[in-house]
């Protein structure tokens, strides 16, 4: 099934093209078929994280140009870390267009679902690519796809004019992080003449220390923009003017995971140089702490949970600045679940009070028990109480930051999560 695994972005691409050439025409069925492709991504990805649980790997390539003498490549690699993160946002992607085929009838009349689910599967193309892509170059292509993709669902009711200015203004401030991504690519290049990850890890030994700090501080810059973190985390609360489902998705499970993704990536690069592990940890720790203070303030209860978003991803950044690969994948894909299921709740209360006000909400327990008892479930592991899933990762991400001797950053993990 592994050699299969370059099927995996392309499924869904198949569902763009239909929900974008035919929805105009057909409304009803469109659901049906954006969640069919998404089925069979999911099974693809479940295949090829089985195969590499029994010991495979893969990577297939091909030459896109030549430049100068020396090729370009594009190509698929799959193994451990590939893998489960494919698996992942495969997996959650697939269970928020279910959702969405529910949550969305509301809109049927005002906006037409054939744009949503057409811009939700190219979102899905982005997203499994990126994750899938064996070099930077490639890499960065499907991470400008998901970027375009985040612009158009958060301004779905492009109407309103909160949504249109929340669009262009998290279009703009990630550009900043992406500009950052291409200089670093650019850097490796010309110093290592290739975008291939594989060989851009077999080469960092023997590259100037400068050269590879100064690189890796550009990658993580891109990681900063695409995952919210301080100073480019002003993007993030104001993205929940999409559709509920759109937060679930992009900011939350899936999106503002890639930047997170991308430094464990490229990890061997960053593990060359403390001085970018330092950065990445410093950023990632008070992020954490920033963050979940802003959490506290908040009336809207989107916004309440997206500022939890940025403080969990600050968590994993922690993690990995740290030296902890595991502890910052492992809550990686803790988060993704409990937060999805957060953001999911939140939109049937939405839905329900007819309101994002908290203080306008109360005694729903009754009224929506499902709902109330998903949502503490949640809740319980967003904050690290056994034995829900929050509480073992959170606990290697500060016994990490612990074990390094440095007490700020240990301090950044343990006072972040008593609030």
């Amino acid at each position: 099934m592994i050699e299969y695994s370059w099927l995996i972005p392309i499924m869904p691409l198949f569902g763009f093209i239909i929900c974008l050439t035919a929805g105009y025409r057909f409304t009803k069925g469109l659901g049906e078929v954006a969640i069919f492709f998404m089925f069979l991504s999911f099974l693809l990805s479940l295949g090829a994280f089985i195969d590499v649980l029994n010991g495979q790997t893969y990577q297939a390539k091909m030459v896109w140009a030549v430049v100068g003498g020396k090729e370009i490549t594009f190509g698929v690699l799959i193994d451990q870390l590939s893998a489960l993160m494919v698996l992942i946002v495969s997996t959650l992607i697939l269970l928020i267009h279910i959702y969405s085929m529910g949550y969305m009838l509301p809109f049927i009349k005002t906006n037409r679902l054939s744009r949503y689910f057409a811009e939700m599967q190219l979102f899905s193309v982005g997203m499994l690519g990126l994750v899938i892509a064996d070099n930077l170059l490639l890499m960065f292509m499907f991470w400008e796809i998901v970027g375009l993709c985040s612009y158009l669902l958060i301004g779905y009711f492009y109407r309103k004019p909160e949504a249109a200015k929340a669009q262009l203004k998290a279009f703009l401030v990630t550009r900043a992080g992406d500009v950052a991504f291409l200089i670093g690519i650019v850097v490796l290049f010309v110093y290592a003449g290739t975008f291939d990850l594989l060989k851009l890890f077999s080469l960092a030994p023997e590259m100037d220390n400068f050269v590879l700090t100064f690189a890796a501080i550009m990658l993580f810059g891109g990681a900063i923009g695409k995952s919210a973190q301080f100073p480019l985390h002003v993007w993030l609360p104001d993205a929940m003017e999409g559709p509920t489902t759109v937060s679930a998705l992009i900011h939350a499970a899936t999106m503002v995971k890639a930047g997170v993704y991308l430094v464990a990536r490229t990890y061997p690069l960053f593990a060359m140089s403390s001085e970018a592990l330092t950065i990445v940890a410093y950023i990632g720790g008070f992020t954490a702490l920033f963050a979940a203070t802003m959490a506290l303030v908040m009336v809207d209860i989107k916004k309440v949970i997206a500022y939890s978003t940025i403080s969990q991803l600050g968590y994993m950044f922690l993690a990995l600045g740290t030296g902890s690969l595991f502890a910052g994948m492992f809550h990686l894909m803790n988060h993704a679940f409990f937060k999805a299921l957060l953001f999911l709740a939140a939109g049937s209360v939405i839905n329900a009070c007819m309101t994002n006000d908290i203080r306008e909400m109360g005694g729903l327990r009754r009224l929506m028990p499902i709902t109330a008892y998903t949502m503490l479930a949640g809740s319980l592991a967003l904050a690290g109480i056994p034995p829900f899933s929050g509480f073992f990762s959170k606990d290697e991400v500060i016994l990490a930051a612990y074990n390094t001797g440095d007490m700020v950053l240990a301090f950044f993990g343990v006072a972040a999560a008593a609030l």
